[in-house]
Order: structure tokens, then C-alpha cells, then sequence
């Protein structure tokens, strides 16, 4: 304290103050006024170091910057893994901005890498982002902003959750066959004609194309 309040130091063992120039940037990401209320945060130190106070808002509170990140999070993974994925698709990028990162922006940064990293082809699609992400709500405590944004959405329908299911685990076993469709149908135990309804109902055709345009088809 008096280090911040006099500017002045002592060394250990010594007796003479040190008169020392320095500014102190400090950091957190917990709610400082209320831990002092709460009597786990010095109220002394917290009115020392409360001199010009930055807040800078959660990723969840600032959506409209996460396409942003998203593109230039591409663009860093694209060089470290020499890949050259330059799209992601509207369906996709509207999961990543309805969620709400409790990680923050490592969260998003770790996302992005894993996706540039096991992706093939030049495009995100929807079917690619993992099941978690799938659903406002789903990234645990949010701002009172965000809760009042997620009640007036409400939770998506059961059908809703059970189709983004559907999908992802489809295009799981799809790419565990290397996109060949008989043998997927073989390991999901339905007739090829079914799993062929389901990716047209699911929408799925348009990332198989791209798929099949690298791998070759069936």
C-alpha cells in the first residue's frame, strides 16, 4: 500500500525509504466491488488501485465482434497449419454468436484453431461446429444482458436440438468412413436410401460436395 499511495519502497532487512517511479496496471476478471461487500477483498487496496478503471466486456456481451475474431482467428491458424480455409458459413457463424463463452476470447481462439486444424476443404460448415456450441445458454453463468436476451428467445425446440444432433453424428460417422456413404449407412444400420433423405432433410448435400470434390465420391 504504501508502495502505491507514497511511491516510495523498502527494501527488505533495510531501514531507508526508496523513492521510485512507477505506474501499476493491474488486472482481473472478478468483480472487485463486490468481493470488498462480501469482505474478501481489501476495500483499502481496491480504492488505491480504482484510480481510472477500464472495463472491457465479455466476448458474450459484444457479439457483434465475434465474426470479426472468427476471421482473423482463420487467419492466424490458416499460416500456422498451411491450410487455406476461407469461409464459414452463415448457419455456422450464427451458433458461435448465439453462444455465449464463458472462455471468453481464449475460448473462441482454441474453437478456431481446432476447427482450422481438422476441417477439410476451404469452408466451415454448420456441421463442423461441435454439438456443445449449438445453443444460447449452453456456455453456463451469463450477463444479466445476455439472460434477458436468451428468455425472449426462449430454448430451441426439442426438434430443434434433436436434428443439430442428428447431424453432427452423421458427419461424424461420414467422416470416420472417409465420406463414403454406403459404408456409413452400413455402421448407422439404416438403408442407403434413408441416409440419403436425411442429408437432403438435414442439409447436408451442399458440405458433402465440398467433401467429395477433395476425397473423390463414393
Amino acid at each position: 500500500l504504501r508502495a502505491i499511495q507514497e511511491g516510495e519502497i523498502e527494501r527488505v532487512g533495510g531501514t531507508k525509504a526508496i523513492t521510485i517511479n512507477a505506474r501499476l496496471i493491474a488486472a482481473t476478471n472478478k468483480n472487485l466491488e463486490q468481493l470488498v461487500r462480501q469482505g474478501e477483498f481489501r476495500e483499502d487496496l481496491y480504492y488505491r488501485l480504482n484510480v481510472i478503471p477500464i472495463r472491457l466486456p465479455s466476448l458474450r456481451e459484444r457479439r457483434q465482434d465475434i465474426p470479426h475474431f472468427v476471421r482473423f482467428f482463420l487467419e492466424r491458424y490458416n499460416r500456422k497449419f498451411k491450410k487455406r480455409i476461407d469461409k464459414i458459413t452463415e448457419p455456422a457463424l450464427k451458433i458461435l454468436c448465439e453462444y455465449d463463452w464463458p472462455g471468453n476470447i481464449r475460448e473462441l481462439e482454441n474453437l478456431v484453431e481446432r476447427l482450422v486444424a481438422t476441417v477439410d476443404g476451404a469452408t466451415i460448415f454448420e456441421g463442423h461446429i461441435p454439438i456443445e456450441y449449438y445453443f444460447p445458454g449452453s456456455g453456463g453463468p451469463t450477463s444479466p444482458e445476455a439472460e434477458e436476451s436468451l428468455s425472449s428467445k426462449g430454448f430451441p425446440l426439442l426438434r430443434e436440438a434433436c436434428e443439430a444432433f442428428e447431424r453432427n453424428f452423421i458427419l461424424k460417422v461420414l467422416e470416420k468412413t472417409h465420406w463414403n456413404r454406403t459404408q456409413a449407412a452400413e455402421r448407422l444400420g439404416l438403408p442407403l436410401s434413408t441416409l440419403k433423405y436425411k442429408l437432403s432433410k438435414l442439409g447436408l448435400y451442399e458440405f458433402l460436395g465440398e467433401q467429395e470434390s477433395s476425397k473423390g465420391r463414393d
